[in-house]
């Protein structure tokens, strides 16, 4: 053993007694990052992170070890991670009783920083705008937030403001300047992502200056933008390489048994839309983050839609998933229709998915770099 690899280790069995990491410790390139930071590594070779959003409820944050464990029953397979929304309706204060119902079963928290005063979809916010976090009314929150974080010593995976490039939430471009472009930064570039951009960074350069350096960054759209012109493309959100970790995005078929089926098939997304994830031009890391179809659809059939979307992901020549996350909810919409999310809506879905989703190529070892691996397989 090298001197530097003993460093390494001690340094890192040093560092997980404080966390509860559990695994054992990997190298990491050298350069790679800070020897005090700790950023999710994809994985090695052709493997995938299984993750998932395990029914946190309605409000995304109705989260317990116990539904991580159901979830994982019907999985028959660990978790890596689980996702909950972080909502700032009930303020932005450091959710330290979710990180740590996540953490205790052995599974990585990731957070989704959400903006909102309220769950009501389409109608702008008003409060937790773009242009308010870029001029630092929540400043202090965010750096209490932040330095809590530090305090908890627990590696976190961090988002803000998903589906930015989508026309459903309040927070999203098409209610903080749309393609206006005379109104904010840049006259050549588009208003509404352009904030959404300076806000994303504003958090980040925030929680750097508090020494969170346990955060990996996630930059989340919606594969396909509403609406789809050009000014709304997911490449004039993205806050760039300097700040974000990893590139992940959602790609959802029918969400009800209205909506049509045809056309909405994973692989025929995928190839439709792949121009929009190109023009980024990264090569960060890419996961699925969230992803899933409606049961009981006249047109179409569940089972199916999910053989299509994992062969997808496993075998498609345009993108390299290093992680997927299924999205597990079932809720009840205003015509009084139920869209079945979830992956056990029927005894045949949960079949379907458990014999996938057991591929040994995905994981539920996670490895962060350069400290160490936790997770079980």
């Amino acid at each position: 053993m090298t001197f530097q690899r003993f460093i390494m280790i001690l340094f890192a069995m040093v560092f997980c007694s404080g966390c509860q990491a559990r695994g054992q410790v990997v190298d990491a390139p050298v350069g790679a990052v800070s020897p005090h930071a700790l950023k999710l590594h994809p994985p090695t070779g052709d493997r995938i992170y299984f993750a998932a959003f395990p029914d946190f409820g309605g409000p995304e944050d109705v989260v317990s070890s116990q539904r991580i464990r159901n979830f994982e029953i019907i999985a028959n397979k660990k978790l890596a991670w689980a996702c909950f929304s972080q909502n700032w309706y009930n303020g932005i204060v450091y959710p330290r009783a979710h990180v740590h119902a996540i953490y205790d079963t052995n599974t990585i928290p990731y957070v989704r920083l959400m903006p909102r005063s309220n769950d009501v979809q389409g109608v702008a916010e008003t409060y937790f705008t773009m242009q308010n976090i870029i001029d630092g009314v929540f400043d202090v929150d965010l750096r209490n937030w932040a330095r809590d974080a530090v305090q908890d010593n627990i590696p976190l995976m961090i988002d803000f403001a998903v589906e930015a490039n989508g026309d459903w939430f309040g927070y999203s471009g098409i209610f903080n300047g749309a393609g206006q472009n005379d109104g904010y930064g840049d006259p050549n570039y588009p208003d509404g992502p352009e904030r959404y951009r300076d806000a994303y960074r504003h958090i980040i350069d925030l929680f750097r200056q508090e020494g969170a350096d346990n955060v990996t960054w996630f930059y989340h759209f919606n594969y396909s933008s509403f609406p789809d012109v050009e000014w709304n493309q997911p490449k004039y959100y993205y806050p760039g390489d300097d700040y974000i970790d990893w590139i992940g995005f959602s790609l959802y078929g029918a969400q009800t048994i209205t909506e049509e089926w045809a056309g909405l098939e994973f692989s025929a997304q995928l190839s439709n839309y792949i121009n929009a994830y190109r023009e980024i031009n990264s090569s960060k890391p890419v996961a699925l983050l969230e992803f899933g179809v409606t049961d009981f659809h006249p047109d179409g059939d569940k089972s199916a839609w999910l053989i299509d979307a994992f062969q997808t992901i496993l075998n498609n020549p345009y993108i390299k998933f290093s992680a997927i996350s299924p999205w597990h909810e079932n809720w009840q919409n205003e015509d009084g229709t139920t869209t079945a999310i979830r992956l056990d809506s029927s005894v045949a879905v949960k079949n379907t998915f458990r014999s996938l989703i057991n591929n040994d190529r995905f994981i539920s070892s996670v490895e962060y770099y350069p400290l160490f691996q936790t997770g079980f397989e």
